[in-house]
């Protein structure tokens, strides 16, 4: 079960970290270097093994480069500016380099997309059955990125090549953050005036 966005200071954090990567991928995203484009502002580790940390601080790091530019108080968006939002579950990765070699490096070998586009982290518990089936728990988190338009094409490829499917557009599911982000209806509108 995924935790949606249910107070208002998620709400609005959620939109602040969306609005801040939107802005920063159209400043610095070149369709031209999908490899490098879009990687400018580095987790502390390269992996999401610590998932909440990484996620955070890439929107602190995006977020400190925005300020430093003057670019840091902007409306909010209330869409996703022509733009769709990627889930990834980095714990379902076999890092098969298969989906970074069909999106030509928008994802990395471990299937990761660009950490300019990352947004949020998704808590995630999976259900499972035991032998005797007895029920467990596992926590299965996802990073949620925006994919800017003009790299839609490239990500795509690589959703459809991926074969665990540890990456998939995040409208595909119908969990409590989806279902969250349509009562805000997030999956409509532009960006904020």
């Amino acid at each position: 079960m995924a935790v949606g966005l249910t107070n208002i200071h998620d709400q609005r954090r959620f939109v602040e970290q969306l609005t801040e990567a939107i802005l920063w991928c159209r400043g610095e995203g070149s369709i031209l270097q999908p490899r490098t484009s879009l990687r400018t502002c580095k987790p502390d580790q390269n992996d999401l093994t610590s998932q909440h940390h990484q996620v955070f601080s890439v929107c602190l790091e995006r977020s400190r480069r925005l300020s430093s530019s003057g670019k840091r108080h902007l409306s909010p968006v209330t869409g996703l500016c022509g733009g769709r939002f990627l889930a990834h579950f980095p714990d379902d990765n076999l890092a098969d380099g298969w989906a970074e070699t069909v999106s030509e490096g928008f994802f990395d070998v471990n299937n990761i997309p660009p950490y300019d586009t990352w947004v949020w982290m998704v808590r995630n518990i999976r259900t499972f059955e035991y032998a005797d089936h007895e029920q467990g728990e596992i926590e299965a988190n996802y990073l949620v990125a925006w994919v800017p338009p003009d790299f839609m094409p490239l990500a795509s490829r690589g959703v459809d090549a991926n074969p665990e499917g540890c990456i998939l557009w995040l409208d595909t599911l119908n969990d409590e953050f989806v279902q969250s982000l349509r009562r805000l209806s997030f999956f409509q509108g532009a960006l904020g005036a």
